[in-house]
């Protein structure tokens, strides 16, 4: 950093001048404030344009090692009728509490977390409660505060907003943290947070709006219904528009001192202040209109931001001008490239995870440079060059790890178990067994039988996930139907994997024309696109690039939800295509979307020397003719449209690209005229349909897949809200959207009531128009009302839940769910994606019926969909649905067929059986006389204890899944031990090709091998005469080892060992 130019920074505070700064990008900016702190003695607040900017300089100025805090905003409008999520309140409550007690350096807000007032700092002292250790606390007086300060109590692993007091251990779940105290008597012992142990911690409430009886008694006098429905379900009320009437709100800035004002980008910051203004008294006008009770606007609004001593500019380039270079997003190899020309530098580069640190240590290697590695998170790298600085952040180099999903049990639910087939899992059981308790998986099969499989073969055992709506039939113990479809799909996977394979070598073996395009163009275009691509969108690109470049043709798909930029991906390659002297054909599955294609390729396309036409059955037949005319001669370079494009008389001069869009959606003819069409050509395939990870791992040897799950940068995404459904609601969510002239969607699935809910809305609003749209219209009926609403004509569309999966509607962003209860999860995650896909927020609003009585259970099922952000987000079990589709899609109708028989989860793992050429893997029968079970006394909830035995079965380090048990439910018993011991040990007996493995009472082990032995027959003979042990010509080993566990597992190393291949 320039200390000329800080020394100015400073000299012109002392005069009172304000100080305007440029050239300081990425993280360079805490830098600078890093640097401006060791020469002031004040506390600084940074005012930024937005919610992620602040959150971003926040990690920036932590990893400088400053004591910041971040006050975030809600994410809901003060005035909004629904409630802000949990996490929102609780950590805008918990950095309050920071800023009263601790000596913070920096606060970072956005302008919209500066309008809105706070509790006071007298009032929040009143409502914490700090834990210290070595302190006695009465244990009922803490169960009490966390009940008032929002939190339930449970018996299971507590979730966001519970806790679990058993005997003597304590853990809480905030929203942002895991808390674990452990007792000694009364006395505090141990306090750890997320793991790592501490000396105190403070609890603060969950809500702002505290759900204290006590604390809201002037809104019980007032509004005695929003007391009472805050009391029982305070996530959703919407109550807190009366925070006025508890607290006497106040600024922000009442918690600062002597402090010294930053903004980033001054004229943004103003302009958003007014615009939030706007949108704030709308909204509370509308509230008011509606007599929805709320407070006085002035008492939750604080409508001035202080004046900034110092501002900081990204573009304009200002009379301090820093001159810090930022760092253009990159991949892998061009980060090769970037690192060796700053060689001479000190390279800094910023990971996350232990697998990016691992990346980067290889790169290191690989060009023998001197980088300087840290664990953090970063908003983005920059480079000082006269101190030869460079600074990097794995947002530019690598694409983020997804990880694993365990699944869990519910009694009732249908289970496939690998050797017996489909039965109804009934719960966890213990029995006797030689006088030894042991745990069981209950499954109940057809006609009442029962199969007790011992817990052991949890891996076995496999949740069934076919399409909805189609319940398979139960199978019979001991029956053959279940063997004999096991055996027939994998037969049929068997010769599905030779045809991929020949497919893949014909196409490989096919030869096409290689297309280069204008470099220059091409470059022009990529640089007009007014986004940042995010790294799965470049990886496509690339990917396609390199293929259209290879003298072999095309065949790639491109899978992504609606609105991740696959159809960016396509335009790029429709440009290369053009470029290079060839024509596009774009296939849509319906009108509507080939229409949407169409207006996308003319506005990306625009000022760019190509020809777009569109034909379909909206253009005259003259019309048609005249494009076709055009498209034989060649002067039209993109054609986009339905089946109709694969009609006899569509002639091509030179077609070089066809992109389909959604095949699976097209019908047989079509799809034959398309293998026709598509013979030497580069093709692009584009799906919106998930497709499970595993799937994709097993076909991308045989099928060339890109897949783009990042949702685009500076996406603003959807604000989800569940409460009961009233006429005010109703017309005060429609009156919001079309006050910032936007579209709405209704959906209901009750056919009947649709008449009905238009005619309330019509009264609602006479002179705007609706349209109903439903399953039992004509297709192209349905086709011209959705025509009419995305051009605008009608401003709400009032549907069952058929709205179009594939269609974009950036215009559309309040989606209303009326009846939400009667949806299941995958339902409305597909239903919430319909919104919020452009620069607008979207709010999707989950209203239940007035009459339904919701249990705790049922609004925590709703408020599941209020946590999903994007695909893959830890919610795994909701798109199971839409991962089966994908599947289905991909596969083909006779595979999708296979897949509903036997459940998804058990067909991937056939699937990679068959192409890996493995025989399926041999259960290991153990027969060892200890006590093996999880306590019911120990861990109560049934369904914990079934997501603990899966997580055992696939756990590379069990010991960290038992310190983890340790830290929710205290010390471990001996028969939970004994499962994960028997876990390893079955482990090391299936390596060694084990089928039976028996302890007998006086200490001998008895190991009967199956026919895949993996054993060295000289090294075994050698073992054998080493140990006096035994082993007969029936492959059964007899060896004595003593009766403990321990020695069981350090026998079975000790012989894969000596005995083993490498192999093992």
């Amino acid at each position: 950093m320039d200390e000329r130019l800080l020394k100015l920074v400073t000299g012109k505070l002392k005069l009172k001048e304000k100080v305007k700064c440029s050239g300081l990008p990425g993280a360079s900016k805490a830098l600078f404030i890093k640097e401006l702190l060791s020469k002031i003695n004040r506390q600084v607040l940074v005012i930024t344009p937005s919610e992620p900017l602040a959150e971003a300089l926040y990690h920036d100025l932590e990893r400088e090692k400053i004591k910041t805090v971040h006050f975030s905003a809600w994410d809901t409008s003060p005035f909004d009728i629904a409630s802000p999520s949990a996490l929102s309140q609780f950590k805008r409550l918990h950095a309050l509490h920071r800023l009263m007690e601790e000596k913070v350096e920096v606060v970072v807000v956005s302008v919209e977390s500066l309008l809105q007032k706070v509790i006071p700092p007298e009032e929040l002292i009143e409502v914490i409660f700090e834990v210290r250790k070595g302190e006695e606390i009465d244990r009922d007086t803490l169960s009490e505060f966390l009940s008032s300060a929002g939190f339930t109590r449970v018996d299971a692993e507590p979730d966001e907003g519970e806790f679990i007091l058993k005997g003597d251990h304590l853990v809480i779940q905030t929203p942002e943290e895991k808390i674990s105290v452990e007792f000694f008597g009364d006395t505090v012992e141990k306090i750890t947070v997320n793991g790592k142990e501490t000396q105190s911690y403070v609890l603060t409430p969950i809500y702002e709006m505290i759900p204290d009886k006590k604390k809201m008694k002037p809104i019980k006098d007032l509004y005695p219904e929003v007391y009472e429905k805050h009391l029982l379900f305070p996530s959703i009320s919407g109550g807190e528009k009366l925070l006025p009437f508890i607290f006497d709100l106040t600024p922000i800035t009442t918690y600062l001192n002597d402090f010294l004002t930053v903004t980033i980008e001054t004229h943004q910051c103003k302009a958003i202040k007014t615009d939030l203004i706007k949108n704030y008294e709308n909204d509370f006008r509308l509230l008011k209109r509606e007599n929805i009770p709320v407070a006085d606007f002035e008492d939750f609004i604080e409508s001035q931001l202080p004046e900034p001593e110092i501002e900081i500019f990204e573009k304009e380039k200002c009379e301090i001008d820093f001159e810090i270079s930022p760092m253009p997003p990159i991949d892998v190899v061009e980060a090769e490239e970037i690192l060796k020309s700053v060689k001479n530098d000190r390279i800094k580069v910023i990971y996350s995870t232990e697998s990016l640190k691992d990346e980067i240590e290889k790169l290191r290697k690989k060009l023998t440079l001197q980088i300087e590695i840290e664990k953090g998170i970063s908003s983005g790298g920059y480079r000082i060059k006269n101190k030869n600085f460079t600074f990097l952040t794995e947002t530019e180099i690598f694409t983020p790890v997804k990880e694993k999903s365990v699944f869990t049990l519910t009694p009732g639910e249908l289970v496939i178990h690998r050797d017996y087939g489909i039965g109804i899992f009934k719960g966890i059981t213990s029995r006797d067994i030689a006088g030894k308790k042991f745990d069981f998986v209950e499954i109940e099969y057809d006609r009442g039988e029962k199969l007790f499989a011992p817990f052991t073969q949890i891996d076995r055992i496999f949740p069934y996930t076919g399409y909805k709506g189609k319940k398979p039939k139960l199978d019979r113990l001991g029956g053959t139907s279940w063997k004999n479809l096991e055996r027939r799909v994998k037969a049929s996977l068997i010769k599905f994997a030779q045809q991929l394979a020949e497919l893949y070598k014909e196409r490989k073996t096919s030869s096409g024309e290689a297309i280069i395009g204008d470099r220059q163009l091409l470059k022009e275009f990529e640089s007009a696109f007014p986004f940042k691509e995010t790294e799965d969108q470049l990886k496509a690109i690339r990917d396609v690039y390199k293929d259209m470049e290879s003298e072999k043709p095309m065949d790639r798909l491109i899978c992504g939800d609606v609105g991740f930029g696959k159809t960016e991906v396509a335009m790029r390659a429709a440009m290369k295509a053009v470029s290079d002297g060839k024509q596009v054909a774009l296939l849509a599955p319906t009108t509507i979307l080939a229409e949407q294609h169409y207006r996308t390729f003319k506005k990306r396309f625009k000022g760019f020397p190509v020809k777009i036409e569109l034909i379909s059955r909206f253009k005259t037949k003259k019309e048609q003719k005249e494009i076709l005319e055009k498209v034989k001669s060649g002067e039209v370079d993109i054609l986009i449209g339905t089946h109709r494009i694969t009609s006899d008389d569509v002639e091509f001069k030179n077609l070089g690209l066809l992109i389909i869009d959604e095949e699976h959606k097209f019908g047989v003819k079509t799809k034959e005229k398309i293998t026709s069409l598509k013979k030497n050509l580069d093709v692009l395939y584009l799906s919106a349909t998930p497709i499970p990870r595993t799937l994709y791992s097993a076909i991308s040897g045989f099928r060339d897949i890109s897949v783009i799950e990042t949702p685009p940068v500076g996406r603003k995404g959807t604000k989800v809200s569940v409460m009961k459904y009233s006429d005010k609601v109703l017309k005060t969510a429609i009156e919001r959207e079309l006050e910032r002239e936007g579209q709405i969607f209704i959906v209901h699935n009750d056919i009947s009531s649709l008449e009905e809910i238009r005619q309330k809305v019509e009264a609602m609003f006479p002179d705007t128009p609706a349209e109903i749209i439903h399953g039992q219209m004509r297709a192209d009926k349905v086709e011209r009302i959705m025509h009419r609403f995305i051009e605008g004509e009608i401003k709400i569309l009032i549907a069952t839940s058929i709205i179009e999966s594939g269609i974009d509607i950036p215009s559309a962003n309040t989606l209303i769910v009326i009846g939400a209860e009667n949806f299941g999860l995958s339902q409305l995650y597909q239903l919430k994606g319909r919104v919020g896909r452009g620069v607008e927020k979207g709010y999707c609003y989950l209203l239940t019926s007035p009459k339904a009585k919701l249990t705790k259970d049922a609004v925590k099922r709703l408020e599941a969909i209020k946590k999903v952000s994007q695909l893959g987000g830890g919610f795994q079990l909701a798109l199971k649905d839409l991962e089966i589709r994908g599947a289905g899609n991909l596969l083909g109708p006779q595979q999708s067929g296979y897949i509903n028989s036997v459940g998804l989860d058990l067909y991937m793992k056939l699937f990679s059986e068959v192409l890996e050429e493995k025989e399926q893997e041999k259960d290991v029968k153990l027969n060892v006389p200890v006590e093996a079970f999880i306590p019911e006394d120990y861990i109560q909830d049934a369904k914990e204890r079934i997501k603990i035995y899966s997580e055992l079965s696939t756990a590379e380090n069990p010991q960290t899944l038992l310190s983890k048990m340790e830290e929710l439910y205290g010390p471990i018993p001996d028969p939970v031990v004994n499962t994960f011991k028997l876990f390893r040990i079955k482990k090391l007996a299936k390596a060694l090709g084990v089928m039976e493995l028996s302890l007998t009472p006086s200490g001998k082990l008895i190991l009967k091998f199956g026919n895949d032995i993996n054993i060295d027959p000289e090294k075994l003979v050698e073992f054998v005469k080493e140990k006096e042990a035994t082993f007969t010509p029936e492959r059964i080993l007899y060896i004595d080892c003593g009766t403990s566990l321990e020695n069981v597992e350090a026998t079975l190393k000790e012989l894969k060992e000596k005995t083993c291949d490498k192999k093992a």
